[in-house]
Parts: structure tokens; C-alpha cells; sequence
């Protein structure tokens, strides 16, 4: 037995399970004959036609609406913990964490593509988006269809579209431990000519479970923060508009809007190598992170002969303002702000076969956008710039600050006194990131074969400047991205399959010139070819469905994000381009309906990853050393369980235990390492014809975890400077109960 396992989830598993089994299911005959005992076949997107999700030769996971909304997946972390060789959580600023199969690598480098709708999200994936009908996981690189930015895979989010057919809303509550209150509705009315409305939105707050204890600083003053550090409010809304226009094009249109106010940052200085996290955040300033986003998308079909034309446009833009404190202590010392602003502009168009012959097939261009602007600053408290260019102020000199005279303004500082502030330019940068591509993609079915292959031109480019120091950067390339497979049908139940597939992440600049020359630092563009193999099908006269795969990637020029002091004692980030690695691995996935009332699952995820011979960073050999940010192993398990109990209820259960395995931080030399570990949520409730009641308890056994960690400076320079390091405490137990109404 795995030491790292909880003993208790086993065992409860099991338990829930007997008594799940031992509960009479009351269903008259008529229902019995009625109930379909073979596992729903599930459809997805993720070849952009829709088809079965066993019939695609890669590996595709997809979680339904209903599983989405009884579990509770709210965030990227409660998707990550569905589906095994996927790691995906939310840094700390609010922006995703994300690797699959061990590519990507967490920070400001990413790993995967997020997607709602066909629209590529590049500035809040991390958003709360509701009312879905489900979420697809593709795994593997995806660059002939989408492109650049999915060299890991892709997460899409696929909205529920509104119904001409019938008018029906429901609406939820929810509220529990941290004082959460979350309240979500949606609305589908139709309307004249077969045309329909969809409208959801929602508004949540919670305390969080981090404190600040607004500790004595030095001087024996006090800070004045809100106790609850992690406290974060949300609010959004969708409004979904779709019908006919005469009798081949037919309109979907959608505008979206969302509200952020949470913690940013709310790093701590005593964990240590031991990861030993007090849930207390002991800092001079409640860092904060304030976003707003509005978005708009356009759709339109054209079925023409044999043939679907689609348009997909859209406009998102965000406006981000996030505040830090870099020196993580109770002390004045040094923050930082960052305000930024995001435009992105999308279109896709693509043509697609209807047909019903051997052959299918599928290309278009794609275009997109991404203007931003950064403004940040860092603030050295303690501190105030003289007429000649000096810095005063004992805390700014201890902090390394240019040409510092040690003295405040002929005075000497009490911190209990006015305590003043001096800004220097951190982040200065106007950045215009753009895509191009051309892509094709048939499809061939002979006897039991089906042959796939398709081919994508992908041009990027990055036009950056640092409009602090008037340095600036452009640079651009063209990716040729392959996809082959091949599958040979078995029977009519399962298949085996092989598939070669290519991808990539642009390159781009930091805005430090680190070699010396009037020009900004730039790195490359990074490469991986995927090969994989494996076999899909069903079992037991359909109650089973289950599928293995298993896959070699070559990784190129990997890109690593890194942090370091800079000359003026203020941070440096940067990425680069590191060396090349390999990851292979094996997976496995089981759905298994036991009987009318209990449906079982579960999957596996194992990973061997290396950095390849001669790949060195700070003058230490990684060859043979794992890459940062790829767990080992990871598995989930779980049940749903729903039957009559009499006076026309049901009852309602599930567990799921998902296990996430040890993998290096986020550096590549001298990391830290994240241990292993197990979290259990369960649900159970009770349900009539239009109403739910539900308890859901997260982390049951309350496992202390991370789902980040790494060194980072030490910008507290009164205790001698050096690394310290920090890391995301994951949730603690939570226990929720909701209520939801239909209509």
C-alpha cells in the first residue's frame, strides 16, 4: 500500500460502496425496462465535428454537465484532479498552472490551451464559467487544428446552447464553512421562428482559510489588514442568443462578463523544505488582485451541399490589477503592482464535409491577436528619491537601492513615523503577439480501417517593448505541425489506434537585457512531437467502456520560467529555453455501470521524464534529471450512485479520490519537491422532480497538500537574504451543502 495513500480512503470507498449496494432500488417494471443498462455513449468536439468519444485515435477525457454540477468543479484545480496525467490548479496571481504529460511547466510558461466555446481564452481561464454542457480534456500536442499555445493539449469548456424547443431555468444556492455564499441561476426561453435565449450568471464570496495576524512589525506598530488574507468575491454573467436566418444560416451569438476580487500572491516565509504551511499569512499588505473581463463571440453556420461553412469571431478584453508583497513580512519593505491590460481578437473560419462517404474532411484559416500593456512597479517603502537622483531611507539602503545615502531627509526613520515610498519601473511593456494558420484535415474509412492525416502552417509573431528603457524586440516564426493516425476496428465495440502528432509554444521576450546589447532577451519557440498508441472499446454488452493508451514525447529547446535578485536588489523573471527532454508514460481509463443505480469509474496516469544529456543550467548537469512540474503517478477513483428511496425522491451519492503523485517544483535546477498526495470529496443528497438538496464535503481527510511550490529571493534583507521558498496550500476541508430549484 502507497504510505502516502490516507489509510481512511480506502476504506471509506469501500464503505460507501456496500451501503450504496445494500439500498433496495424501488423500480416498477415498466421503469426496469425502460433503463438502459450500457454506459451513455458521450459525444465531443475535440476533432471539431462532433463523433463518439471512442472512435477519436487519442486520448480525450470529457466530464459532463451533470458530474460538473453535483461535484461542484468550480475551478481548474477541482478539473486536475479529475483526470490523471493532467496537472492544473491556479497560481496565486490568479493566471492557470498547467502541464500534461509533463509538457508545460508552470508560471508564465503554459502547457495548454483553454477554450470556451472554439474561442481560445488567453487572458482569464481561470474565470468561473457555468451552465456547461461539459468539459473536454485533449491530451497530447494539437497544433494541426488549434494551433500555437496547445503544445500540451487543450481544456475546453463547452456551454450549454440555448433550446428552441422548451422554456426551463434552474436556480442554485450554496453555502457552508469559509462563509461561503454562492448563488448561480440560468434561464432558456424561446423564442419566435425558432429562435431561443440562454442567460446564466452567479455571484460568490468566501473567507478563504488564510489569516493575517497583522503582527508587531519592528518598531512595535501594527498593521491594519482584514484577518481574512484569502477572502475573494466573484460575479459574472452569460447571455447566449441562437436561431435560424432563412434556411441554411443559422446564428449562435454569446457576451460574457466577469468580476474578480481576490487574494494575489499570498505567499508565506516559513515554509520551509519541510512544506510546513500555518495557514497564516503574516504580511504588511493584504496582497490583492482585482480583474474584470468582457467578452463577446458571433457564430454563423452555412449548410451548404455536403458541406458546413463556420465563422467564429470574437472580442475579449481585460483589465488586471494585481498588488504583492515581495518581502512577505510584516515590515514595510518592498511590494509590487501590477496593472494590465488585455485585448484579444479571434477568427476562424472552416470548412467541413457532411456527408456520409469515405472520405471526411476539414481546413480553415485562423487569425488572433493579443495587445497588451503592462505597467508595474516596485514600491521600496522606507525609502524617498532626492532632487539628485539619490535614494534615502536605512530600510531602502539595506535593500540594495542605487546610489543610497542611508539618510532620510537629514532625519532618521522611525517606522511608527510617516512612513514614505519611492517607485521604480519593474514591468514597462507593450506587447503585440499574433497568429496565423492555415490548416487541413481528412479522413479516410476502408473496410475496417480509418486512415486520418492532416498538416498546419502556423505563423507567430512577437513584437515587444520595454517602453522604460526604449528596448525593444521583434521576432516571429512558421511551424509546420503534422497529425497521422491510423485505427483498425476489431469489431463493432473497440478499436486500436496509433497517432503522431506535432505542436509548439511561441517564443517571446523578457525585458531584461541580460547580455549587454541594445536589445531586449528573447527565447524561442518550443517544440514536441508526440507518438501514441492504444486501444478503446466496450466490454460486458456495453456496461463497460475502457481504454489504454501509451505515449513517447520529444520536447525541444523547453522553455523555463526562472526568478533571481536583479543589480538594484528588485526581481528579475525571465524564461529561456532550457534543453530538450523526454516524457513516456502509459494511462488507462474504466467506466463500469454496475446496475441501474451505480456507476463506477477509474484512471491511471504513470510518467518517466527526463532532462536529455548535456542540458545544464546554473552550472549543474541535469541529463537524466527529471523536469520540473511532471508528477510520477496519478490515479482517481469514484463512484455515482442514483435510485428511487420512495415518496418520489431519490437518493444521491458520490466519492472521488484522486491521487496526485511527487514532481519537482517550479525550477529546473535546484528545485523543491512537491510530495505525493490524496484528496477525497464526497457528495450525497437527496432529489424530487424539481428540486436537490446536497451536502458536499471537499477534502475529507483533511490532507495538507500543495499544488505549487518553489525557491524564490528573499527580499527580506534584514535577516541576511538568501532563498526562501514558497508554495499554494490547497484546500483544506470544506464542507458545503446547496440547494437548487427547477423550472
Amino acid at each position: 500500500m502507497d504510505k502516502n495513500i490516507p489509510w481512511c480512503s480506502g476504506a471509506l470507498l469501500s464503505g460507501v460502496v456496500f451501503v450504496l449496494l445494500a439500498v433496495p432500488a424501488e423500480y416498477s417494471e415498466a421503469e426496469q425496462a425502460a433503463t438502459d443498462d450500457e454506459v451513455e455513449e458521450v459525444l465531443v468536439t475535440a476533432r471539431k465535428r462532433e463523433e463518439s468519444l471512442l472512435e477519436i485515435p487519442e486520448s480525450v477525457v470529457a466530464i459532463s454537465g451533470d458530474d460538473i454540477d453535483r461535484q461542484g468543479l468550480k475551478g481548474l484545480e477541482d478539473i486536475g484532479f479529475q483526470v490523471p496525467n493532467l496537472n492544473l490548479s491556479v497560481r496565486l496571481d490568479g493566471f492557470p498552472n498547467v502541464s500534461i504529460r509533463g509538457l508545460g511547466a508552470f508560471g508564465n510558461t503554459q502547457g495548454a490551451g483553454f477554450y470556451l466555446d472554439d474561442v481560445q481564452i488567453f487572458s482569464d481561464a481561470s474565470s468561473r464559467f457555468g451552465d456547461l454542457d461539459r468539459i473536454e480534456i485533449l491530451k497530447g500536442p494539437q497544433g494541426t487544428l488549434y494551433g500555437g499555445s496547445n503544445i500540451g493539449g487543450a481544456v475546453k469548456f463547452v456551454s450549454a446552447r440555448p433550446d428552441s424547443e422548451d422554456r426551463f431555468g434552474r436556480v442554485k444556492a450554496i453555502v457552508g464553512g469559509q462563509a461561503v455564499v454562492d448563488f448561480e441561476g440560468s434561464l432558456n426561453q424561446p423564442l419566435a421562428n425558432d429562435w431561443a435565449l440562454r442567460v446564466f450568471g452567479f455571484t460568490a464570496s468566501n473567507d478563504g482559510y488564510l489569516t493575517n495576524p497583522n503582527s508587531a512589525r519592528v518598531n512595535g506598530m501594527r498593521n491594519d489588514n482584514d484577518p481574512d488574507v484569502g477572502a475573494s468575491e466573484e460575479s459574472g454573467y452569460r447571455v447566449s442568443l441562437g436561431g435560424p436566418v432563412g434556411e441554411r444560416l443559422s446564428v449562435y451569438t454569446s457576451v460574457r462578463w466577469n468580476r474578480f476580487e481576490g487574494p494575489n500572491n499570498t505567499w508565506i516565509r516559513e515554509l520551509d523544505t519541510s512544506l510546513a504551511h500555518p495557514e497564516v499569512v503574516d504580511t504588511s499588505t493584504n496582497a490583492r488582485h482585482e480583474r474584470k473581463t468582457q467578452s463577446a463571440m458571433l457564430e454563423l453556420t452555412w449548410e451548404l451541399d455536403n458541406m458546413d461553412v463556420v465563422s467564429v469571431s470574437s472580442n475579449t478584453q481585460t483589465v488586471s490589477d494585481r498588488y504583492s508583497d515581495l518581502d512577505i513580512s510584516q515590515e514595510w519593505l518592498l511590494d509590487l503592482f501590477r496593472p494590465e491590460e488585455m485585448d484579444v481578437v479571434t477568427q476562424e473560419i472552416r470548412i467541413a464535409s457532411t456527408g456520409d462517404g469515405a472520405v471526411q474532411w476539414l481546413g480553415g484559416v485562423y487569425y488572433s491577436r493579443y495587445d497588451e500593456t503592462m505597467d508595474a512597479d516596485l514600491i521600496w517603502w522606507g525609502t524617498e528619491e532626492t532632487p539628485d537622483g539619490n535614494f534615502t531611507g536605512p530600510l531602502g539602503c539595506a535593500l540594495g537601492m542605487p546610489t543610497c545615502s542611508g539618510v532620510w531627509a537629514g532625519e532618521t526613520i522611525g517606522l511608527g513615523t510617516e512612513t514614505r515610498s519611492v517607485r521604480t519601473p519593474f514591468e514597462k511593456r507593450n506587447r503585440e503577439k499574433s497568429h496565423f494558420g492555415a490548416f487541413a484535415n481528412a479522413t479516410y474509412g476502408v473496410d475496417q480501417w480509418e486512415i486520418s492525416g492532416g498538416l498546419r502552417f502556423d505563423h507567430w509573431s512577437n513584437i515587444t517593448e520595454n517602453y522604460d528603457t526604449g528596448l525593444s524586440g521583434d521576432e516571429s516564426g512558421t511551424q509546420i505541425l503534422p497529425r497521422v493516425s491510423a485505427s483498425y476496428y476489431l469489431d463493432d465495440d473497440s478499436m486500436v489506434y496509433a497517432t503522431v502528432a506535432r505542436g509548439y509554444e511561441p517564443g517571446g521576450f523578457n525585458l531584461t537585457n541580460f547580455e549587454g546589447e541594445n536589445e531586449l532577451f528573447g527565447f524561442g519557440a518550443e517544440e514536441a512531437t508526440s507518438f501514441e498508441g492504444g486501444w478503446k472499446g466496450r466490454l460486458v454488452e456495453g456496461t463497460v467502456t475502457a481504454s489504454v493508451a501509451a505515449f513517447f514525447i520529444d520536447y525541444d529547446s523547453r522553455q523555463v520560467e526562472f526568478q533571481a535578485t536583479g543589480a538594484d536588489g528588485g526581481v528579475i523573471e525571465g524564461i529561456i529555453n532550457l534543453g530538450d527532454s523526454t516524457q513516456s508514460g502509459v494511462e488507462g481509463v474504466v467506466d463500469m455501470r454496475v446496475n441501474e443505480s451505480l456507476m463506477l469509474y477509474a484512471a491511471v496516469g504513470l510518467i518517466n521524464a527526463e532532462w536529455d544529456s548535456g542540458v545544464r543550467a546554473a552550472g549543474v548537469d541535469l541529463g537524466g534529471e527529471r523536469p520540473p512540474v511532471v508528477p510520477d503517478f496519478s490515479w482517481n477513483v469514484g463512484l455515482d450512485y442514483r435510485a428511487p428511496t420512495g415518496a418520489n425522491m431519490e437518493l444521491l451519492a458520490g466519492v472521488q479520490v484522486s491521487h496526485n503523485g511527487e514532481y519537482e517544483g517550479l525550477q529546473a535546477w535546484n528545485p523543491v519537491t512537491n510530495p505525493s498526495f490524496t484528496v477525497i470529496n464526497a457528495q450525497v443528497g437527496l432529489a424530487r422532480e424539481n428540486w436537490e438538496l446536497m451536502l458536499n464535503v471537499e477534502n475529507v481527510a483533511d490532507e495538507v497538500y500543495y499544488t505549487d511550490v518553489q525557491h524564490f529571493p528573499n527580499f527580506y534583507l534584514l535577516d541576511g537574504g538568501d532563498n526562501i521558498v514558497i508554495g499554494t496550500l490547497g484546500q483544506p476541508r470544506l464542507i458545503t451543502a446547496s440547494l437548487s430549484f427547477y423550472f
